[in-house]
């Protein structure tokens, strides 16, 4: 069964493809000497406009794998809006953990005579309540992440990934 853990292997696989021969066509003389044969070497051998063609061919290839690949997500589409939802949040507790880490007890500061003295602070966020909301956020992500990892091995895709292998 062609799943949609493989398929998004098979997908990156595509997309390197792709971008090698869009950068050989791209460093690729455009030009030659009449009476000369072409430098066939930038594009894995193929003159350049078999090479243009190709690349034109893998990214329709790659159209219609998304496609399909979008179509058997729709399982995981809630989750996925979760997903991202969570990894926002985690982000954001982070930034307050930091922030929180970094306050000082004390500070030294000048008085009216020009003295430094000894400021106490308190801080503004309990830093242990954020701490345990990160790692509670942390842990749901993990098991939401398990939960589609399973359900992308066993939602198939109708798509035969040989009319890509063939061509990678």
């Amino acid at each position: 069964m062609f799943n949609l853990t493989s398929s998004f292997r098979l997908r990156n696989k595509l997309k390197e493809r792709i971008l090698g021969l869009s950068n050989a066509v791209e460093s690729a003389d455009f030009i030659k000497t009449v009476g000369t044969e072409e430098n066939t070497s930038p594009c894995d051998g193929k003159p350049l406009t078999e090479a243009i063609a190709e690349t034109g061919e893998l990214m329709e290839l790659l159209r219609q794998l998304n496609t399909k690949i979008e179509k058997a997500n729709l399982v995981n589409r809630d989750s996925l809006i979760i997903l991202e939802t969570l990894k926002a949040r985690i982000a954001f507790y982070e930034k307050v953990a930091q922030k929180c880490r970094r306050c000082k007890e004390y500070e030294f500061e000048y008085d009216g005579k020009g003295e430094r003295i000894k400021v106490d602070k308190e801080p503004l966020v309990n830093q242990g309540q954020i701490t345990c909301e990160l790692a509670s956020l942390k842990k749901e992500k993990d098991s939401l992440e398990e939960k589609i990892a399973a359900v992308n091995f066993s939602t198939a895709v109708d798509f035969d990934p040989e009319t890509i292998l063939s061509r990678l």
